[in-house]
């Protein structure tokens, strides 16, 4: 279930507000239940209504810099011209990405 979703696409379409923040998933052994640390995607745009529809669109492994930006990479030069505004957590690990900037900065890159 939750691959298929990851697969559909359309989940992308319309985002133009972007939330990004780590979430810790566990605090076991890496070993036997996977990855520790993930980096949340969540679209911030607001519908008609003026209410964020705060949609999840991805959970990736890491929460470095580099993670953020190869996210933002593979969705492909349409989906990062959609997005006007980034919500960032501004952690110490992440504002030392150069490619960690705010999505117009991307943009120009």
């Amino acid at each position: 279930m939750l691959e298929g979703a990851a697969a559909d696409e359309s989940r992308l379409e319309g985002v133009e507000a972007l939330g990004v923040d780590e979430h810790a998933r566990h605090h076991g052994d890496e070993r036997r239940h996977g990855p520790k640390m993930m980096t949340g995607m969540v679209d911030l745009t607001k519908n008609d209504a003026g209410d964020v529809q705060a949609g999840l669109l991805d959970l990736v492994p890491g929460r470095s810099g580099p993670v953020y930006a190869e996210w933002l990479d593979a969705r492909g030069e349409e989906f990062r011209a959609s997005v006007k505004v980034a919500a960032l957590d501004p952690s110490r690990r992440r504002r030392s990405g150069r490619r960690y900037q705010p999505v117009t900065t991307l943009k120009n890159e």
